[in-house]
Formats: structure tokens, sequence, C-alpha cells
């Protein structure tokens, strides 16, 4: 397999529990032709400390130290320093399995994919595997056979028509719009479950590939990404541990400003999806979007009416 230097980039603020299990996750990765990235996006514990460390103990590591921009300010930073070929995110309070950069690359060598993706767990025992191997680098678990063993031969690079190996299948980036939000939904929308090549996110209109001041910044891009791909490379097989901190964004207490922000990223979305005419997708789009209203204003009980009132309007539009 070639060796190209892969950058990851791990936005880092306020995760000092969690920063060392991540990074040492990076650097035990059997592909380690690695440069690893991590942005300090203006953290006040001990993590820039930790991230200096790194840096000085492992000359694949480059910390880099930045007021607080946001994940979306970090990435777009790490993206505007990365050297690598491919390029893949990874949060700073989560953690990979061993062969989460070489099985992603073997897939788009494989296939000749400009995206690859993963599944993801939730929980030690759906990573077991990997904890497993993690004393050994010099074989992977059986449920991560090396591309060899997938069904189908390697590329070397080159395009080719969907294809499906025992546990992968390749898509065009039209069908993958079409089929968007339905069975492949929970792989979709996060960008750190992927590996891109460089050339997919280059920035639009002279800023970054993430609208800073937002979030659910994967809502507003992941689309956008997919369709810039000629293929993208799918592996059901979980190589990414996702934890769900009390502390992370997607846990904090919902208040009208965060269910408006949810409901305007949503919209975004789908708005895409409706000029360009990929049905069904953008009925599975809007009934999740409605899904979310509901429980949104069941939650908050009448607050922020007006401009969930003006969403509501905009998506009912849209399903009749």
């Amino acid at each position: 397999m070639d060796s190209l230097l892969i950058s990851v980039i791990v936005p880092v603020y306020q995760v000092e529990e969690y920063l060392d299990e991540c990074v040492q996750s990076l650097l035990a990765q059997t592909y380690d032709h690695l440069e690893i990235l991590l942005i300090d996006d203006g953290s006040r514990d001990g993590c820039p400390r930790m991230c200096d460390g790194y840096a000085e103990r492992d000359p694949r590591v480059r910390a880099v130290h930045q007021e607080n921009r946001g994940l979306s300010g970090a990435r777009n930073t790490g993206l505007r320093l990365a050297k690598g070929e491919y390029i893949a995110f990874v949060d700073a309070d989560d953690l990979v399995s061993p062969f989460y950069i070489e099985y992603l690359y073997g897939l788009i060598r494989t296939y000749g994919a400009q995206i690859a993706a993963c599944g993801y767990g939730r929980s030690r025992a759906e990573l077991k595997a990997a904890e497993e191997a993690r004393g050994d680098g010099r074989r992977a678990p059986r449920c991560w056979e090396r591309m060899r063993g997938n069904g189908v031969r390697p590329s070397a690079g080159r395009a080719q028509p969907e294809r499906r190996g025992k546990d992968s299948i390749c898509l065009t980036s039209d069908r993958m719009l079409r089929e968007w939000h339905g069975k492949r939904k929970r792989l979709e929308t996060v960008v750190w479950n992927k590996l891109y090549h460089r050339s997919l996110l280059a920035g639009r209109e002279g800023g970054g590939v993430f609208p800073e001041g937002r979030i659910h910044e994967d809502v507003y891009v992941s689309h956008l990404l997919a369709a810039e791909a000629e293929r993208i490379a799918v592996t059901r097989q979980k190589l990414y541990l996702y934890r769900r901190r009390g502390e992370s964004l997607t846990s904090r207490r919902l208040t009208p400003e965060r269910a408006v922000c949810n409901l305007e990223a949503q919209s975004e979305r789908l708005k895409y999806f409706v000029e360009r005419g990929y049905r069904p997708a953008n009925r599975r789009l809007a009934a999740g979007m409605f899904l979310h209203w509901l429980l949104f204003e069941w939650k908050l009980r009448g607050r922020a009416v007006d401009r969930k009132r003006e969403l509501l309007k905009y998506l009912i539009g849209v399903m009749i």
C-alpha cells in the first residue's frame, strides 16, 4: 500500500480528561505516515500544555494554539495547515481503532473513491475488538481483515463502477445523495468517521469549509462534501468510538436558541435537496425536521415562537 501523508485534524477545547486517550489511539495507528494536528482552541485547562508535550515527544504531532473560534474555526485552521493528501477529523474526546486510517485508506484505494466512511460505536463493548488489538498492532481483528480479504480487488486508485464487498460498498455521489437520510443516515452527517481527499476541502468563496459562528456544523457541510466526490466507499465496520458527554455540544441543555440553530441547519440542508430534486431524500429530511420541530415545541412550550413558525411554514411547503 502506498504511504501517502494523511493529516488528522483534532480540535481541542476543555477536554483534559479525555485528550490523552484520543491522542494515544492516533499514535497507535497501523498506518503511521501521519500528521496529527492538535488545534488548541483557547482551552483554559491543561490541554495546551498536553498538546505541546505530544508535539515534543512525537514528530508526527503538531500543536497549534489560537483564540477560541469554536469547532468550525479550529477545523478550518487545521485545513489551512494540513499537508496530507487525505484528511480525517477526530474529536478530542473520542478515540479510534488502531486500523481506523489504514482501513479507510484501503477502501479509497480499493474503490478509487474520494471519501471513505466507517461505522461508529457509542460504547466500549462495541469496540472491544479494537481494544484487544491494541496490544498487537501487527494483526487486525477478524472483523477488520485487511482489504485483500474484503471481496474486491484493489483498483490502485482508479475509479470503479458501483461495487460491493463483504462488508463495504462503493456508491456514486449521486446515488449517495438520492439515498440520503435513509438506511445509512447514521454514517452520513458527521465528518469524523470519514477520510477525505484534500481536493474536496478547498473551502468556498474565500472562507473555510466549516461555517464559523454556528453549531451543527456537519449538518451544513456533509452533503456538500459528498456532492464534490465522484465515489464514496462505505463500510459498516465500527472503527470510531463516539462519546456523548454531558459537557459536549450535542448533550447540552436545550434552549430556544439551540433549537432554532438546529432547525436552521436542517432547513439549509433541506433546501439543497429540494432545489436539486433529490426525491425521496427531501421527503425523508423534511419528515425528520418536522419530528424535531414537534420535539422542540413540546420541550420549549412556546418559546422562540416566531422563528420556529417561519421554519414550520417552509417545512409544510416542502411536504405538501
